[in-house]
């Protein structure tokens, strides 16, 4: 009897054994792939250009508003023709001040018609931001502190978050701008919008977000070249008559109603 017990002893506890074997390896081949698949997903996460897309269900602005955050710098030639649209839109929900602008002479598209926006006080539930995080050329901050053509993305990341900071925003605000920006590819481009530029920096974005979620957009919404050899003075007493900029008014005040979701209501049409 004591020989067989052992003998079925033995025989159990190698079974054991090669279980064991087994499952360890099962884990690590599903482990393996798991790590495998989770990273192709992530390099394979696009946005496309030229639309808003909802990255988040969290409403980052306060209760009862909407949030429209533009990230921008002075010579931005794509800034510079946004500005357009945004103005557009927001005249209609608060009063805008600002000054007449063209973009960087030196940036290709150069001297590009715009706004730089100076204040906005609301008179309805939308509340606007711009962040303005490089200077005129591209060599130094907003005010006037140089930056190393190589660190422009890195201290423009700082430059981003405090500037939204000191407007009172939710910081996921600039975390979300700048990593749709450094980190998420465009479709059409293959490369983050802070790097198909040259040199790479933090380009440009429009952030919205209330009850129904966050939403954003960091490519052009108006081809810069239409505005090529307008003043700013013209392009403002004929914004009807160019078609790009009214498209993208449209397309960002549906995104604020999207974005409103039960406060929709309560937003002019």
């Amino acid at each position: 009897m004591g020989k067989t017990y052992i003998i079925i002893f033995d025989l159990r506890f190698k079974m054991n054994r090669s279980i064991v074997a087994v499952i360890v390896i099962v884990v690590l081949v599903i482990a393996f792939f798991s790590i495998y698949y989770i990273s192709r997903l992530s390099n394979a996460s696009t946005i496309p250009a030229g639309k808003f897309v909802k990255i988040s269900n969290v409403d980052l602005a306060p209760k009862g508003e909407v949030i429209v955050v533009e990230q921008s710098w002075y010579g931005c030639p794509v800034g510079a023709a946004a500005s357009w649209a945004i103005y557009n839109v927001l005249k209609n929900y608060g009063n805008i001040t600002f000054e007449f602008h063209y973009s960087d002479p030196d940036h290709n598209p150069a001297n590009i018609p715009g706004l730089i926006f100076l204040n906005f006080t609301p008179t309805s539930i939308v509340r606007f931001y711009d962040g303005y995080v490089y200077n005129e050329y591209l060599n130094a901050s907003y005010n006037g502190t140089p930056i190393p053509q190589n660190e422009l993305v890195l201290i423009g990341e700082e430059i981003l978050k405090e500037e939204y900071a000191s407007m009172g925003l939710n910081p996921q605000v600039a975390n979300y701008i700048i990593q749709y920006e450094t980190q998420v590819p465009i479709q059409q481009y293959g490369k983050p919008s802070a790097y198909y530029v040259q040199p790479p920096h933090l380009n440009f974005a429009i952030l919205i977000s209330g009850p129904n979620g966050t939403y954003i957009i960091t490519t052009p919404i108006v081809n810069p070249n239409i505005l090529s050899g307008y003043s700013p003075q013209y392009v403002y007493s004929h914004l009807d008559n160019f078609q790009q900029i009214i498209q993208a008014s449209q397309m960002i005040q549906q995104v604020i109603l999207e974005a409103a979701g039960p406060l929709a209501s309560e937003c002019p049409t």
